[in-house]
């Protein structure tokens, strides 16, 4: 592996890690605010866990606060992935093996 690029991934590392650390605390503070229940009600919902008419009903009452956390479970969700990309990235290039995939592509039936 090239300086420049184990320089690169760790830059992505450290960025990731920091902005994890800001909307795990986002997180916290939007869930002290809207109480247990309703990031129960919410986290439901984000999974798509309900039936149609609760979800609908859901999605009707969402404030933004709501929404925000919503936001909030997604930006984690997705920065996770991409930290876990970064790390899988580092010990690939690291091992010097070039015959892993340094991205995984998707099962098809997983699209």
């Amino acid at each position: 592996m090239r300086p420049e690029e184990k320089d690169f991934i760790e830059e992505v590392a450290r960025r990731l890690d920091a902005t994890l650390l800001l909307l795990e605390e986002e997180e916290a503070r939007l869930m002290g605010q809207l109480g247990e229940e309703r990031c129960g009600e919410l986290r439901a919902f984000w999974l798509s866990a309900l039936e149609e008419i609760d979800m609908e009903e859901v999605r009707r009452s969402l404030d933004s606060d709501d929404r925000s956390l919503i936001r909030v479970w997604n930006r984690l969700q997705t920065n996770r992935s991409r930290r876990a990309v970064a790390g899988r990235s580092a010990m690939i290039l690291n091992a010097g093996r070039e015959d892993l995939e340094i991205i995984p592509t998707k099962p098809r039936g997983k699209l």
